[in-house]
């Protein structure tokens, strides 16, 4: 299967449970592999002893039936099933017979090994799965005793997960080559050993070859994933505020670093778009692209100006708190183990080849420990949050705190309508996004709370509770008093914080939104290139695909000259066919040889008719089938897969209020499903084209199409984008 847009929309399906799935891969596929190696073993003695009964049999009777045949070579020799041959020939058939059971002596010899093979890579899959999964729990158990022995564990998890998913991929990679080596040699067994027989098991052979080589390759590729060991820096659109810029700011800051008996930052930044934290890891600061290393203390500006000084103290305390409890420090130290493990995998998924089977059941091995994780990143970031709520409501009071928790929330919907809208183009905002964040906050107010009682704050590197449940930690109860004061509306006759900590408050204000409106305008030119360049990748006003029929039309030609030829030699030639002189033989034989010929020709002659009639007609705007009653407009299509295993198939999926065409005539292959909002158009083949590259080509008309219709629905190149719905 080919590549292919995301698909959405489809009919939601009962899923497997993950535990269920994950032990089928790693322990239940393991020791069938293994149990089968076990099996093949039995068999391969079975099958060795028994040819050498057999060769043991043969040369008995041989030493019998030779000296007949120097005394009399006509005398007829009677073997087991009741044939008799004469005396000269049985020798001829024994000594056939002979060579025929030393090759499978021979088989026999060389496919004992494989058994072993089979077993050894189930039993290595099946101890790197389950010492694997049993690792990875451990460490996610031990990881809940303290923060420190979280970033031991998973430091050696980290180490050893490699050598894990090794064992699984590579033990599932030689398990599948040796079962497939053992099997496809069994082929002579089976009876007569014949050129078809053969060809088939050097077919098996080299796929068992290609699948090993792939599991090597993934192994080898391991290496060099997991070598992503250093962690990006934290990427801000955000200026740098010195103590000339802001010194009200710095003093505010390092009074709360005193009281909180905290280390004060050594940076302090602020931006537009996220929000307040604070951070040990290296920050790219654009777009000056200026790398601050050390404590930093990143302060949104639109926050500045909507939140009291309360409410900020209480959010900068909290944000202190981790640097007097060494949470930015403990931060430091697993967000590289998180990270590089995260982009390994995510590296090896990438890589992933063809789907083969065993670098599918690492990968699950290796998000599964990432799951552990996760898990047990989660209950300590919960701890520490929960602590650092509860120093930064000591500068601020309990209610202050609450009161921050839920305006950040509230309010954070309006600055995004703005952000967003002055990202796509509104010119209307003016140069000052903070002041236009308050103008509309102001006019409209800010949401309902109880919306976002559930909500998580965002954060770069650590994931935060539900802000009701830091609320009750708090101690406060969410009254209408707390709710009032978190929902008001600014008032244009109070200087904001922002104003009253900083020396030009709007000149920083205009900086910032001055950098954020040039990163918008040329990631909207950016973008405007790439649809232009989509909608221009389709030049063809019609392009015809027609089926691959020629395969098997000449398939069809071949058998038909080859049914031919047949009945002529039935008739040329009776005796040496086997059929002498009995004419009604030779006419039925004939007879059904003909049939076949008709139906051969029958056959030929109608996929040469459907090689003439295009299979398929791309235009700009739509795809036509004749299996369809009318054209699918790609526009309409929001995904598609191909299929390329035993026949050819294009899946469209179709969005939700998308008209669906019918049938044109019953097909098994060809089909409409409404409930999925999917169709499939089936073939035996591309003519000129293989699967990767007919893939290639409808995403190239997808792309053109959406491109165009994103050109038109946005407007990029007329007028500005008005405000619309609410936030």
């Amino acid at each position: 299967m080919t590549n292919a847009q995301p698909t959405t929309g489809t009919a939601a399906k009962r899923r497997v449970p993950p535990g269920l799935v994950l032990a089928f891969w790693l322990i239940l596929l393991p020791l069938a592999l293994a149990g089968l190696g076990i099996w093949q073993l039995d068999r391969s003695v079975e099958a060795s002893r028994s040819v050498q009964l057999d060769a043991q049999d043969m040369a008995r009777a041989l030493d019998e039936i030779r000296p007949i045949v120097a005394q009399a070579p006509g005398s007829m020799i009677r073997f087991e099933g009741g044939r008799s041959y004469p005396a000269s020939m049985a020798v001829a058939e024994l000594e056939n017979a002979v060579g025929e059971n030393d090759l499978l002596q021979t088989v026999a010899a060389l496919r004992h090994p494989f058994a072993y093979v089979t077993i050894a890579g189930g039993t290595l899959a099946f101890l790197g799965g389950a010492i694997g999964l049993l690792s990875s729990s451990l460490a996610g158990s031990s990881a809940r005793q303290s923060r420190d022995q979280l970033v031991r564990s998973f430091t050696w998890l980290r180490m050893a997960l490699p050598f894990f998913l090794a064992a699984v991929m590579l033990g599932l990679g030689f398990a599948g080559v040796g079962a497939t080596v053992f099997e496809t040699m069994t082929l002579p067994f089976w009876g007569d050993i014949s050129g078809n027989a053969v060809k088939l098991a050097l077919a098996g052979i080299i796929l068992a070859g290609i699948a090993l080589y792939c599991a090597i390759t993934a192994v080898r590729g391991l290496r060099r994933v997991f070598a992503l060991v250093e962690p990006e820096p934290i990427v801000e659109r955000a200026r740098v505020v010195s103590e000339q810029d802001a010194p009200a700011l710095w003093t505010f800051v390092r009074n709360l670093a005193t009281r909180m008996q905290a280390g004060a930052p050594d940076t302090i930044v602020v931006g537009l778009t996220s929000g307040f934290y604070v951070t040990e890891s290296r920050l790219l600061l654009l777009p000056e692209e200026r790398l601050i290393e050390g404590r930093t203390l990143h302060m949104p500006a639109p926050f500045l100006e909507l939140l009291d000084t309360v409410e900020i103290a209480s959010i900068v305390g909290h944000e202190l708190a981790h640097f007097a409890g060494e949470d930015t420090r403990y931060s430091q130290r697993f967000v590289p183990i998180y990270s590089s493990l995260q982009r390994s995998l995510d590296a090896l998924y990438r890589a992933d080849i063809n789907g083969d089977f065993g670098i599918a059941a690492g990968l699950r091995l290796g998000y599964h420990a990432l799951s552990r994780f996760d898990a047990a990143v989660a209950h300590w970031s919960r701890l520490r949050e929960f602590e650092a709520d509860r120093h930064g409501s000591t500068v601020g009071g309990p209610t202050g705190a609450a009161s921050a928790l839920v305006r950040v929330h509230v309010a954070d919907s309006g600055v995004h309508f703005v952000l967003s809208d002055a990202f796509r183009g509104n010119e209307e905002l003016g140069p000052d996004l903070v002041a236009a964040i308050a103008k509309v906050t102001t006019e409209r107010g800010v949401d309902d709370p109880a919306a976002h009682l559930e909500d998580r704050q965002s954060h770069p590197t650590d994931s935060h509770p539900p802000t009701i449940q830091r609320i009750q930690a708090l101690g406060v109860a969410i009254d209408d008093k707390l709710l009032a004061h978190a929902t008001r509306r600014p008032d244009a006759s109070v200087a904001s914080f922002g104003r009253r900590a900083f020396a030009d408050w709007d000149r920083l204000c205009h900086d910032l939104s001055a950098d954020f409106l040039v990163n918008a305008s040329a990631v909207r030119s950016e973008y405007r290139e790439e649809l232009k360049t989509a909608a221009a990748g389709v030049a063809e006003p019609e392009l015809a695909v027609h089926e691959n029929t020629g395969p098997m039309a000449g398939a069809m030609m071949f058998i038909f000259v080859l049914f031919g030829l047949f009945i002529a030699c039935t008739y040329l030639f009776p005796y040496q066919m086997g059929l002498g002189g009995n004419e009604n033989d030779k006419a039925i034989l004939a007879a059904v040889l003909g049939a076949g010929m008709l139906l051969c020709l029958a056959a030929f002659v109608f996929y040469r008719r459907r090689a003439a009639h295009p299979l398929m007609v791309f235009t700009p705007e739509t795809l036509q089938s004749p299996w369809l009653s009318e054209p699918v407009r790609w526009d309409a299509v929001i995904g598609y897969q191909v299929y390329a295993s035993t026949r050819f198939t294009l899946k469209l999926y179709l969005g939700e209020n998308e008209p669906l065409p019918d049938r044109t005539r019953f097909s098994f292959y060809n089909k409409v499903k409404p409930k999925r909002r999917t169709i499939e158009l089936d073939a035996i083949g591309i003519r000129g084209m293989k699967a990767d590259a007919f893939s290639e080509l409808v995403g190239r008309y997808l792309a053109a199409a959406h491109a165009r219709r994103a050109l038109a629905a946005e407007e990029l190149e007329a007028s500005p984008i008005a405000s619309s719905a609410g936030a």
